[in-house]
Order: C-alpha cells, then structure tokens, then sequence
C-alpha cells in the first residue's frame, strides 16, 4: 500500500511539473540520444557522410534555381559555389556575406557588407550577381527616314552589348542595390523572392527607438530595383520588444515559399515571445498584406505546435519540403533542426546536437542556415563545425 502511495505521488507530481512548465522555453536537448534506439514512426533523418569542409564560418547555404548549392563564408568573405556532389565551381568575394537567394532569372542576391564612404568602416549592403545573362541593352540614337512622299519615320537604332556569363563569377557583374550608409549597424540577413522576382528582405540593427524608421524592418523591394523598398507595416518594431505574434525585434532570416507571397520569418527569442513567424499573404477589396497564419490571439489556434511561446531560443534560418509540405527551422541556440507540418504541428523527425553526434563527427553547433533540394537533401551550415552537413530520411528511396 505504501509503495503504491509513492508511486501514485510521483505521477501526480511529474503531471504538475508539466502542466507548470507548458510556458517554458522548449528545449531541443531533449531529443533521443545517440545511444539508445528509438522508434519514431517509421521516419528518422540520416546524415550522409562525409560533411563538405573548407569552409570557415559557413552562415548561409542555398540550393539555387540552377541546381547548384551555395554556401556564404563570412569570416572568408567568399560566397562558394559547389554542385550537388560537394565538387568546389568557383567562388565569390564579397565582405562578410549572410544571406544568399537567387531570383528566377538566376541572378543572385547576397546580403553582406561593403566599406563605408569614410573608407574605414563597413556599412550593410545587398549584392545583385547577374549569373547568366546580364542585359545591357539601350537605344544608341534616333534616325529619322524620309519616305518617298516626303513623309518620315522615326526608326529608334538599338544596341545591345549583352552577354552571358555562364556561371562564371569572373564575368558575372556585379552591383551594389542596397546599402544605408547614415545607418552603418544595419545588416541584411535574410532575403527571399516573392512570384514576378519582387523580393522581401530582412533588415536588422540595434537602434530601434524611431517609430518612423527602426533598423528592424522587412522591406519589400520592386524586381528592376529602380522603385525605393517599401517596409511591411504588417509588423511591428518595439524599442523594448513584445508578446504579440507580429512583434520582431532582432532578425536573422526570411523565407519565401516557393511559387507564392507567404512566407517565415526567423529571429532571436530576446525580447520577443515568439522567434518563428509565418505570414499569409491576402488581397481582399478591403486589404492587400500580410497576416499571421497561426494567431495564438484566436482561441482555435492556441493548441498550434508552431506558435507556442518560447518554443526557440535563436531561430536563424527556414527551409521548405515542397512535396511533404513540411517546414524546417534551425535554431543555433539549441543547436536544433525543429520540423513541423502544413498544420503547424511539431514532426518527430526533429533532431538536435546529440541526435547527430557520433563517433564520426560531433554533434550540430551553432547551425545558422538550411536548404531543400529537389533530391530530398536537407543541407546545414553547421557553423560551430564548419561544414555543411547533408540529412535524408532514413524510409525514402525516391523523392516522387
């Protein structure tokens, strides 16, 4: 009797102790650990050895439009251009790059730095790379043709100087679309192409105190970058942060869906209760913009895996399944990849530092980028190591 009065008391402490913590930051370390064997469903991610090296502080990793995968080294200020087999094509500098998309025309943007008009400091910049074809058509003179009748015509004379570079860096020009420099502290970490190659970049910095113009913002930029951005109003910047679903405060990455508006926004848990956010794009007669497509404000949605409070510490980069319609956030904090559904709700086939240590190599430290490619290839930059690692699920034998 007495045994059974124990036993009885430790189930009913351990179900206090976890309805108390439901508001608690989640902690990844809690994942299986390497040693024991665990069933989750029928699915479990794999890594596929060995990690791509040579890298020093891999912040970004990309899988381009044109198949091939690139990686943003800040400490190298070189953005690398690798094919699927890890082989090294050719690399770029650029000063301290972070962020890396590519539009459908295969041009490349790069979030990074270049020095400032004083000469000596840095200021935030993007980079544009016209990767393949770089249009430098233009109307050389107007001729005007006299006819027979004495009537004219103005004929404008076109010269086109275009060419291609063919994935060639060397050849590939290279322009400067964004930078700031009355507010040097702003970086660009994060940028994504909406449908039509208009795209939305993530701007970070540490003076938040204007309410007209914080350094965290997400602007919306026109696709020729001839119209000044415009920022999203559908979220909001606190000087001391928030609890509010649309509250950002330090940014680190965005990413748009593909073939669509909608998209997530990552940033640090500091001073915000929520470091994932995933936005829906609507235009009724009444609203063009952005809303949250998770809101913990309405009571049905509350239960959503996705927007519990806390649940990371610093989200640094999304990538999406197309095919399962899955998400993936990497949080460098927990040194965790947390997966979740088209409902929002958390996959099992999330992992963390020590389900991915071994006695090959150490478990995830410090991730700050993720990628999906067609082959069902999760690729990391597994920045506290160095490398990229590449992941698949242990069940799939084809990604049809």
């Amino acid at each position: 009797m007495k045994a059974l009065l124990t036993y009885s008391f430790i189930v009913c402490a351990l179900v206090v102790f976890f309805l108390l913590g439901c508001e608690k930051r989640f902690d990844l370390s809690v994942l299986p650990d390497p040693g024991e064997i665990v069933t989750i469903g029928d699915t479990s991610y794999v890594e596929i050895f060995p990690p791509w090296g040579g890298f020093e502080n891999p912040r970004a990793v990309m899988v381009g439009n044109d198949h091939l995968i690139y990686v943003a080294d800040y400490d190298r200020n070189k953005v690398f251009m690798l094919d699927a087999s890890g082989a090294f094509l050719d690399t770029l500098n650029v000063l301290h790059p972070i962020s890396l998309t590519q539009n459908s025309k295969l041009d490349l943007y790069i979030g990074g730095e270049t020095i400032a008009p004083n000469g000596i400091d840095t200021i935030g910049s993007i980079y544009k790379v016209y990767l393949v074809r770089f249009d430098t058509t233009y109307v050389a003179r107007i001729d005007t043709i006299i006819g027979p009748f004495g009537d004219t015509t103005i004929v404008p004379i076109v010269r086109d100087t275009s060419f291609f570079a063919d994935h060639n860096f060397d050849l590939a020009p290279v322009r400067i679309v964004r930078q700031e420099p009355a507010h040097p502290k702003r970086r660009f970490p994060g940028i994504g192409i909406l449908p039509g190659n208009d795209y939305l970049v993530s701007r970070t910095g540490p003076d938040n105190s204007s309410f007209v113009d914080p350094d965290t913002r997400v602007l919306l930029f026109h696709r020729s970058d001839a119209l000044p951005p415009r920022p999203l109003a559908d979220l909001a910047t606190r000087p001391s942060g928030g609890t509010f679903i649309t509250d950002i405060n330090q940014l680190t990455g965005i990413m748009v869906f593909p073939s669509s508006s909608d998209f997530v926004l990552t940033q640090s848990s500091e001073g915000v209760a929520y470091g994932a956010i995933w936005m829906i794009y609507q235009k009724t007669p009444d609203f063009d913009g952005w809303i949250p497509k998770y809101d913990p404000s309405k009571p049905e949605q509350r239960i959503v895996d996705f927007i519990r409070p806390y649940r990371f510490l610093n989200a640094t980069a999304a990538a999406y399944d197309r095919r399962r319609r899955e998400l993936f956030i990497v949080d460098a904090q927990l040194d965790s990849v947390v997966k979740f559904n088209r409902n929002g709700q958390f996959r099992k086939e999330s992992f963390g530092k020590y389900k991915t240590a071994s006695n090959e190599f150490p478990g995830l430290d410090n991730p700050q980028g993720v990628a999906f490619s067609n082959d069902c290839t999760l690729y990391i930059a597994d920045t506290g190591n160095k490398v990229i690692r590449r992941f698949k699920l242990s069940i799939q034998t084809s990604c049809f």
